[in-house]
């Protein structure tokens, strides 16, 4: 097992910068997951670990050494594409050994291996098959197969579930998860997807314009997201952000048009020490707002704007004059598009940014 690290690396590509000072560890056995948009750098920095790009400045260790100028023949590493890259004319058995025949290993180590890397992943009825003749999960298969036979130190994947239908792609999210738990391999993974990130990961760097937005454990980027982006990009739905006012004259509270929120005194001296503005950003997620269809105390008046019902969920818009938000309900609660409804935002719940720098001020 091997840990690697990255100090302030930085890729260029002509004038743009792909990946704009970049601090990250992954210690050895972890399973790291690059979250973030197309073109966010993420791949970029996989290929720099794999030594299939070099930095443009910064430095990347194995284990604390060095390996800027290794080849990634001379890294250790495994590296698994989106679009699996198998060679059509060779059957199973010859994809998952190529590596090792290339290296010269006896003949019959590569059968052993081979044979053992094809148990592990329920193949070993393919091995004379060729790649035209699998599914999608099966060459998704033979392309971990292949990884896995060369022992690396570290495992690179990128996007390698993508091109699978969504019910495959549920499926293989927990026989990874379950191989890596088995192999201890660190594992660097990379992926738009974030339900695939919360799902796999031990921790999460969540990536924009080629710059780590955070890096967490699932539970840590979900509850407690640093900046705005991170806030609305991982959560489905997103998170609800809207603006409001920070206010105190006989109560704290905060202003949002039409509505406000009263907030406790400890809440507002933490806004008081931190916010740039009092203008702010107020975010809460779907399942932290109450809803009625009957006025109760505490709860404020909206109008139901859109209802989405998924099986045993129902996510309802809600209008507050110009303020959308979705909250999460029972399908049982018989609300129609036009209705009154009533909403409460549960106040411990609540996430508040500096509206000036979108960074989280608790």
């Amino acid at each position: 097992m091997t840990e690697v690290k990255l100090d302030r690396v930085c890729k260029y590509f002509g004038e743009t910068k792909a990946v704009d000072n970049v601090d990250l560890q992954v210690n050895d056995g972890e399973f790291m997951v690059l979250l973030g948009p197309s073109g966010c750098g993420k791949t970029t920095t996989l290929r720099l670990i794999a030594g299939l790009e070099k930095p443009t400045s910064g430095l990347i260790f194995f284990d604390g050494e060095v390996v800027n100028e290794l080849e990634p023949k001379d890294r250790r590493v495994a590296m698994v594409f989106q679009d699996y890259a198998l060679y059509p004319h060779m059957k199973v058995f010859d994809n998952i050994a190529l590596n090792l025949q290339i290296r010269k290993v006896p003949r019959d180590e590569i059968r052993r291996k081979v044979l053992e890397v094809a148990e592990l992943l329920g193949i070993k009825h393919l091995l004379e098959r060729k790649p035209g003749q699998l599914s999608g999960g099966e060459q998704q298969r033979v392309a971990l197969g292949r990884a896995i036979v060369r022992e690396p130190s570290v495992f690179l994947m990128d996007e390698p579930l993508s091109n699978l239908d969504a019910a495959l792609r549920a499926r293989m999210r927990g026989e990874l998860k379950k191989l890596h738990e088995r192999l201890k391999t660190t594992t660097i993974y990379v992926t738009h997807d974030q339900v695939e990130a919360m799902v796999m990961a031990d921790k999460i760097a969540v990536m924009k314009n080629g710059k780590v937005q955070q890096i967490g454990t699932p539970n840590e980027i979900y509850s407690r997201p640093a900046n705005r982006f991170v806030a609305e990009f991982v959560g489905s739905p997103k998170m609800n952000i809207f603006d409001a006012g920070f206010v105190i004259d006989k109560n704290p509270r905060l202003a949002a048009g039409s509505f406000d929120i009263d907030i406790p005194d400890s809440l507002a001296e933490v806004i008081k020490q931190n916010a740039s503005t009092s203008e702010l950003l107020v975010g809460i997620r779907p399942e932290d707002i109450l809803v009625s269809t009957i006025k109760r105390e505490g709860f404020i008046e909206a109008t139901t704007y859109l209802i989405e019902n998924i099986g045993n969920l129902s996510f309802v818009t809600l209008q507050i004059d110009d303020v959308l938000l979705v909250a999460q309900t029972p399908p049982s609660i018989g609300l129609r598009v036009g209705d009154k409804a009533y909403c409460k935002l549960l106040v411990e719940k609540l996430h508040i940014f500096d509206k000036k720098t979108e960074q989280l001020i608790v």
